[in-house]
């Protein structure tokens, strides 16, 4: 049942936000959202928001454990909040220049503008980072979600 994680997860004892967006799967559109880090581990960051986060394609304003981006892999109401977890993506210098540049001023809301490309250069990265941890998949359980 429970997954073995692939690295030890640490709490962010003090308070930290962090502004984000990310490109939905379903709509491909920007949100913008500015949340508070959880925990913290070598493949992904834990966040907890006041309003639900969609799941998509992350991009930190900031970088967040050495990481300018990543996937939202799951999400979930805790309490009156919600918490998510993302899934560091691998990208190349080259790659974050791109997105950094297609992302630079998206609307809120609003589709992007290039769309197949940026998401096609976040799956290839997302599919460099499975095979660098050596794992197809990962399963979250409601364990990990606390």
């Amino acid at each position: 049942m429970g997954e073995m994680r692939n690295s030890q997860r640490h709490l962010i004892e003090v308070e930290r936000h962090c502004a984000m967006g990310v490109i939905t799967f379903k709509n491909f559109e920007w949100r913008d959202h500015v949340v508070q880090l959880v925990d913290l581990s070598r493949n992904g960051i834990g966040i907890e928001s006041g309003k639900s986060v969609e799941h998509g394609f992350v991009w930190f304003k900031d970088r967040v454990g050495g990481h300018k981006g990543g996937v939202l892999v799951w999400s979930g109401r805790y309490g009156e909040k919600y918490r998510a977890g993302i899934r560091f993506l691998l990208l190349t210098p080259d790659d974050e220049r791109f997105i950094q540049r297609e992302c630079a001023t998206p609307l809120p809301h609003q589709p992007l503008r290039n769309p197949e490309v940026i998401v096609a250069t976040l799956m290839e990265s997302l599919e460099k980072t499975k095979k660098s941890d050596k794992i197809g998949s990962f399963n979250i359980t409601e364990e990990d979600k606390k």
